[in-house]
This record gives structure tokens, sequence and C-alpha cells, in this order.
């Protein structure tokens, strides 16, 4: 990550700016979406798991059938 540069909050009538180059808010953004998407996955697994909605298998093969 480059430079961070913080803009004076009596600039910004109290609150923090912080400027950074457009390629890395890009890649903030996408990171942001990722994760955003894990998580929502990870919910519905949990929420499949409490409604009994899951199998347990002992190896990779037995999700084939």
């Amino acid at each position: 990550m480059g430079p961070t540069i913080t803009i004076p909050r009596r600039l910004t009538h109290g609150e923090e700016l912080v400027v950074v180059r457009r390629q890395e808010y890009e890649q903030l953004q996408k990171h942001l979406a990722e994760v955003r998407d894990a998580l929502t996955k990870i919910r519905q697994g949990e929420k499949e798991l409490h409604t009994g909605k899951t199998r347990t298998v002992e190896s990779l093969a037995e999700l084939r059938h």
C-alpha cells in the first residue's frame, strides 16, 4: 500500500478524510465484496447446519453418490 495522507479535521468539519490511490481503493472494494460473499455463504451454511440440511461424510468419494 502506498502513502496515506490524512486531511486535517478543520478542513473536513471534524471528519477524518483519507486519500488513497484509485487502484488501492478498487482493490479494497473488491476485497470487501469477496468478504461479504464469504460471510453470506457462511451464514447460509450455519443456517442449514442448524436446520439439519447437512450430512456427514467420511471421504470425498461419498459425495459422488
